[in-house]
């Protein structure tokens, strides 16, 4: 069970990754702590060495966000066990559409099926569109 010695190791593995640089570290521990989903890999000692997270309404959609390795441990198989801890979630496996964003990983994602939402089709036109506050 992850406690709040895994969220401030959650949050300091965070602290300066790409995709978390406008958010302060009171809104991470929030985000951990608000979402449906939130596993963790630990090392021989108990240390957290990666984490991820995901909300999910349990049919239609499921997003994948913070998934991050500990520098010295990524390459070993932690983020791939990571996502499939998230995936077989039941919330998450339920979902038809799983979601998230990388610039750097997609190798790992797409092990996993995932693909680029460029190559999907829609039977209808869409923007996707976000609340920037």
């Amino acid at each position: 069970m992850l406690g709040p010695a895994s969220l401030d190791a959650a949050v300091e593995l965070l602290r300066g990754q790409y995709w978390n640089d406008v958010f302060t570290e009171a809104e991470l521990r929030a985000a951990h702590l608000g979402s449906d989903v939130w596993v963790g890999a630990t090392d021989e000692v108990g240390s957290l060495v990666g984490t991820a997270r995901a909300i999910a309404d349990g049919s239609k959609y499921a997003w994948v966000y913070d998934v991050c390795v500990r520098a010295d441990r990524r390459g070993g198989g932690v983020g791939h066990a990571l996502m499939r801890l998230v995936l077989d979630h039941s919330l998450v496996r339920r979902c038809r559409r799983v979601r998230l964003g990388t610039r750097d990983a997609q190798s790992l994602y797409a092990r996993f099926g995932f693909v680029d939402t460029a190559m999907l089709r829609r039977p209808y036109a869409t923007t996707e569109m976000v609340l920037v506050r």
